[in-house]
């Protein structure tokens, strides 16, 4: 039984790790400015890429569920002169 058939998967790729922080970064700052269902709705997308993004790079570490946690708070802890 030979047979051709198209399989289409609607899946969605994970963006690079730096992709991923700036997208999330740019959320979060449009959020802050204009808070909004919507706006919360692409602040959360953003987040889940950026923790796809960051599971993906750093596969070790989904053994300490905190370590992305402090990775996150890191990325917008003030910074130190």
């Amino acid at each position: 039984m030979n047979r051709t058939a198209n399989l289409q998967l609607d899946v969605r790729l994970v963006p690079s790790l730096e992709t991923a922080i700036d997208n999330w970064l740019g959320a979060r700052d449009k959020f802050n400015i204009e808070p909004s269902d919507e706006n919360l709705s692409d602040y959360n997308a953003m987040l889940n890429d950026l923790g796809a993004a960051w599971n993906e790079r750093y596969p070790e570490a989904s053994e300490r569920p905190e370590a992305f946690e402090w990775y996150r708070l890191g990325l917008i802890a003030p910074e130190e002169e």
